[in-house]
């Protein structure tokens, strides 16, 4: 198989070191628009090969893989998924909360339908989305993640500095953001790419809740999410290690998508 990384961030590098070590990978790409963190990569990995960023060299390498992996921007999906499942060709997507923009999710769902390309969404960080995915063949009455993260992790987010926030003068638990998932993802584009994930599993955008928690004493990222519904009752904590380049992506996150990138491999799903 071959594969194709769109980004060279914490996540892009991760997934970066682990396909090179999978047998079933005899070459991948990697390209970003920071070209020369991308070429830094793919130096470092001897399957690896950088592409150029421009919508050119995407498409003529487009023909040569089974699989590309967005590990970029809410940006990047809107631009490129639509170019990759155009052209059958089966896509998974990090930066989840891009399908938060209505025109942008059915765009791309339809053209899945359409062309026969696979649109792959891994649970990301936060743990108990299957028993949602489950409960969601019922009647699901409310759905709430809380997420506690560090100071760091909120850090030049423009709506808090637009708010008059500054997360580092912080000195107890402080709630900064209670609301539906839609406003969540808008206003925190880079901490909860998982909200918009139980959303899509559950009952939507505008019905699920989110509460997120900056902590200055917390030194990991926890999602906390709460199901009711006919099935029963689910509550799920996760306590992640954040990234230390990059403290508003949780670790887990980028081992929910090796572990997928594995199972698509190898044609083999447990636990679907």
């Amino acid at each position: 198989m071959r594969l194709l990384i769109i980004g060279s961030g914490a996540i892009g590098t991760t997934l970066a070191e682990a396909i090179q070590e999978m047998e079933e990978f005899d070459i991948f790409y990697i390209t970003d628009k920071n070209e020369d963190r991308a070429r830094r990569i793919a130096s470092q990995c001897k399957k690896a090969k950088f592409i150029s960023p421009t919508d050119e060299s995407l498409n003529a390498h487009l023909k040569n893989v089974d699989l590309v992996v967005e590990a970029a921007s809410q940006e990047a999906v809107q631009h490129s998924v639509p170019i990759v499942l155009g052209m059958g060709v089966d896509v998974l997507v990090m930066s989840v909360g891009a399908f938060a923009d209505d025109d942008t999710r059915e765009r791309c769902f339809n053209v899945a339908k359409r062309k026969g390309g696979r649109l792959y969404v891994p649970s990301g960080a936060i743990c108990g989305t299957d028993g949602l995915h489950s409960a969601s063949s019922d009647v699901i009455d409310s759905v709430e993640l809380t997420s506690t993260k560090g100071p760091k992790s909120f850090q030049d987010n423009e709506y808090l500095l637009s708010k008059g926030v500054d997360v580092n003068t912080l000195k107890k638990k402080t709630v900064l953001f209670e609301g539906p998932a839609r406003e969540a993802v808008q206003h925190f584009p880079k901490n909860v790419n998982g909200s918009a994930t139980i959303s899509l599993i559950g009952i939507g955008l505008d019905k699920t809740k989110v509460k997120l928690v900056c902590d200055p004493m917390c030194d990991c990222n926890t999602h906390r999410l709460e199901v009711k519904g006919e099935f029963g009752h689910i509550v799920c904590e996760t306590d992640n290690l954040p990234f230390p380049s990059n403290p508003a992506t949780s670790y887990l996150a980028a081992l929910s998508a090796i572990a997928a990138i594995r199972r698509i491999a190898g044609n083999v799903w447990i636990g679907i």
